[in-house]
């Protein structure tokens, strides 16, 4: 680390100069300007990139090397997580139309990247969202309103026999997806781009507990879309069904104030909903038992037994949430001094 001293012109201005290695490396001349950021620590960050997206290359070049569509997914997938802004898909000596339509679906899995541009060998993607307008609040708090939705209607679609709405339930699963994928984007560029933190009005330490409470509700989606499968397979509906209801109500309840304690910080309300997690995993064990002593064909048994075991990892979800609510609203706490 270097020292400069502070100086003082005209009788109202203090100046402090710049380290002529760090001048040289980033190019700076006479006459440019520099962004200056005072943060809440009082110190500043200068940037010497004024007016270029994240200040870095945003381009990538991915090559497909074979026919495994899973492996252009996951290579794609990648470069959207680290926040690459233009990412060029290429094939030598061209693109196979399978592989077009693979790249075609995957614009479709994401927020914010279309085409722009195509060749024979080549495909040019170019994510048109600036990821810093769409916030970690927004985004987290709409994948909880989605997935709310999924489990309501899944367990309404197991009740009723509504297979119809059981189908609408799994297809809502991709949009929760698109949002988790998104939030986990945003982490990655607040880690390696302070200034995009900085436009963010966020740190690392409370991107991070965004990032674990987005993970976390798209697995319970995960598993309200597997109680809407189920609930296509049933064959009868015996009366554990109502009893399946009933509790899954009350983990829909405590899902609300799971959430409603992320926000706002309060560690009481955190602190309840572990209580409430543990006193609900009492009537899932009570479920299970009462399975056990249900006659239904076999189908309809395996059905509602992994049913129940969705309700039971929901739960211990929602009680992970309650914890990284407490862990939130240490880190938010630091970070306001």
């Amino acid at each position: 680390m270097e020292t400069r001293k502070v100086q003082m012109t005209g009788g109202s201005t203090y100046v402090v100069s710049l380290p002529k290695k760090w001048v040289k490396k980033v190019n700076i001349k006479s006459g440019d300007s520099l962004g200056i950021i005072p943060r809440s620590d009082d110190s500043l960050l200068l940037n010497p990139k004024v007016g270029t997206r994240n200040g870095i290359s945003t381009k990538i070049t991915i090559v497909v090397e074979s026919n495994d569509p899973e492996e252009l997914v996951r290579k794609f997938i990648g470069a959207y997580l680290a926040g690459y802004s233009i990412i060029e898909i290429t094939r030598n000596p061209r693109l196979t139309k399978e592989t077009r339509q693979k790249i075609v679906s995957l614009t479709h899995w994401v927020i914010g990247p279309e085409i722009i541009d195509e060749t024979e060998s080549t495909m040019t993607i170019k994510d048109l969202l600036d990821a810093s307008d769409f916030s970690f609040v927004i985004g987290v708090k709409r994948m909880y309103l989605i997935t709310k939705g999924m489990l309501t209607d899944a367990i309404s679609a197991l009740v009723n026999g509504d297979d119809a709405l059981a189908t609408d339930v799994e297809s809502r699963d991709d949009e929760v997806d698109k949002l988790n994928w998104m939030i986990a984007k945003q982490y990655n560029l607040v880690l390696r781009d302070i200034f995009f933190a900085e436009r963010m009005q966020v740190n690392s330490q409370v991107a991070l507990g965004y990032l674990q409470v987005a993970r976390i509700i798209e697995r319970i989606a995960d598993h309200a879309k597997k109680i809407a499968t189920n609930a296509k397979l049933l064959n009868s509906r015996p009366t554990t069904v109502k009893r399946i209801e009933s509790v899954s109500k009350d983990i829909t309840r405590v899902l609300d104030v799971s959430i409603e304690a992320f926000y706002s910080n309060r560690f009481k309300s955190a602190n309840d909903v572990v209580n409430q997690c543990k006193s609900k995993s009492k009537d899932i064990e009570k479920l299970k038992q009462l399975m056990i002593s249900t006659d239904v064909d076999p189908v309809t048994a395996v059905s509602l037994a992994y049913t129940i075991d969705s309700l039971d990892r929901t739960l211990s979800y929602i009680l992970d949430i309650a914890e990284i609510s407490i862990n939130h609203q240490m880190a938010s706490d630091y970070s306001s001094k």
